[in-house]
């Protein structure tokens, strides 16, 4: 299964995660999931972390998460296939306890 029908799967609204897809391939070549989320605000939450360690990233499936679709589906976050180890490396930390803000902003305690 290729990257595309993988992020497709179970989003609902093709339209809505293939607009991003392309937006994301045209942005950052190879576009990778690192995380899934149930919530949109928990994928934002990623999503605003790997921000502020410069690591770009877009949401897929928010308008099926929660309560939007009477099937509701999952938050994808995806990073540019370059940034994926990296991201990875830190969403790992942050969710198992590991970083706290300053270790996220690079800074020595």
């Amino acid at each position: 299964m290729d990257e595309l029908s993988f992020i497709l799967e179970g989003v609902g609204f093709e339209t809505e995660a293939r607009r991003l897809w392309l937006v994301m391939k045209d942005k950052h070549p190879d576009p990778v999931v690192v995380g899934e989320y149930p919530t949109e605000f928990e994928a934002s939450l990623v999503k605003n972390m790997l921000s502020m360690e410069g690591v770009p990233s877009e949401l897929v499936g928010a308008m099926t998460a929660g309560f939007r679709a009477e099937t509701p589906g999952m938050v994808k976050v995806l990073v540019p296939g370059s940034f994926a180890e990296l991201a990875r490396e830190i969403v790992a930390a942050q969710e198992a306890g590991g970083l706290d803000d300053e270790e996220l902003r690079g800074e020595d305690s």
